[in-house]
C-alpha cells in the first residue's frame, strides 16, 4: 500500500527527488506493456498526462498480456481488482468483508464520493495507521489529481511518455534496479510519442495512449524471480520486494525459501 499513488512514503520521496533536483513530479508504480527481454519490469518512465498539473515518474513492476506499450496501469487507492483479486471478498483477503463496495473489476469505484464506502485499513491495521494511510484518502487523491476521471471514459490521455533513469526513492520501495536505467530523468520519447492527435478511448476497447489504474493487492510480476533476467539487473537490486497482507511488512524474495520463489 505504501507504494500506491499519493501515499505518504511516495510523497516524501517526490518532496526529496524535487529538493535534490529541482523537478517537481509525481511517483507511481504500476504495469507496463513492452517488448523488451524483461517485459518493461524495473524499467521507469517519465509521463505528461492531459489534465495531471504535474509530470510522473512511474516504475513498471507489474506486466501483462491486458497492458499495451502505449498505456501504463496506475497503482491508486483502489483501482479495480483486475483479474488477480486479493484485496477483499475471502477470508484471505487483504481487507475483511465483501466486494459490494468496491466497485468495478476493472476501474474501481466510479467518482470520488464513492471512495467513502471503502474500508479506511487492511485487516492488519497498525502499520498503514502507523504510517499515515487510509485506503480512502488515497482514493480520493487519486480523483483530486485528475489520475482518474469521473467521466466516460474515465482514463486520461498520456500525452507524452519516455524511459528514464529511475530515482533513488522509487528503487529504494520496491528493491528493483534496472542495469540498462538511462542516465536521466527526462528523455527522448517513446515511439508512437508525443500524442498530438489520438485521445484515450476514441474506439471503447482501445487502451492506446491510457492512463489506466489498477490495485489488485497480488504479488507482482517483479516479485518472481522467473520473470528476471539477471543481465538486466542491479547486483542486491534483483527483484520486487512484495510485502504481507498488511501492505507495508516486507517479504525478502531475493533468496531464502524453496526455489526462491518466496
Amino acid at each position: 500500500m505504501d507504494w500506491t499513488f499519493g501515499s505518504k512514503t511516495l510523497m516524501a520521496g517526490e518532496s526529496a527527488f524535487s529538493s535534490k533536483t529541482g523537478d517537481s513530479v509525481y511517483f507511481g508504480v504500476g504495469s507496463f506493456g513492452s517488448s523488451d527481454q524483461m517485459a518493461g519490469l524495473g524499467a521507469c518512465f517519465r509521463m505528461k498526462v492531459q489534465g495531471v498539473d504535474k509530470d510522473l515518474i512511474v516504475q513498471s513492476i507489474n506486466t501483462g498480456s491486458d497492458v499495451q506499450g502505449n498505456q501504463f496501469d496506475l497503482q491508486v487507492g483502489y483501482g479495480g481488482f483486475g483479474a488477480n483479486n486479493k484485496c477483499a471478498g475471502t477470508s484471505t483477503s487483504m481487507y475483511s468483508g465483501g466486494t459490494a463496495s468496491w466497485g468495478d473489476m476493472y476501474g474501481g469505484v466510479k467518482t470520488r464520493a464513492e471512495c467513502s464506502g471503502l474500508p479506511e485499513y487492511p485487516t492488519i491495521a497498525d502499520p498503514m495507521k502507523a504510517a499515515g494511510d487510509n485506503l480512502v484518502t488515497l482514493c480520493q487523491y487519486s480523483f483530486d489529481k485528475k489520475v482518474r476521471l469521473e467521466t466516460n471514459p474515465s482514463n486520461p490521455t498520456i500525452q507524452d511518455m519516455a524511459r528514464v533513469k529511475c530515482p533513488d526513492a522509487l528503487v529504494e520501495l520496491t528493491q528493483i534496479q534496472r542495469s540498462d536505467d538511462p542516465p536521466n530523468y527526462t528523455g527522448p520519447s517513446l515511439p508512437g510519442f508525443p500524442n498530438t492527435n489520438t485521445t484515450c478511448q476514441h474506439n471503447s476497447w482501445d487502451l492506446s495512449y491510457c492512463l489506466t489504474r489498477m490495485m489488485d493487492c497480488c504479488k507482482p510480476s517483479g516479485s518472481w524471480i522467473t520473470n528476471i533476467k539477471a543481465n538486466l539487473v542491479v547486483d542486491r537490486k534483483k527483484v520486487v520486494q512484495m510485502c504481507t497482507s498488511d501492505g507495508y511488512t516486507r517479504i525478502d524474495v531475493q533468496c531464502g525459501c524453496y526455489d526462491c520463489n518466496c
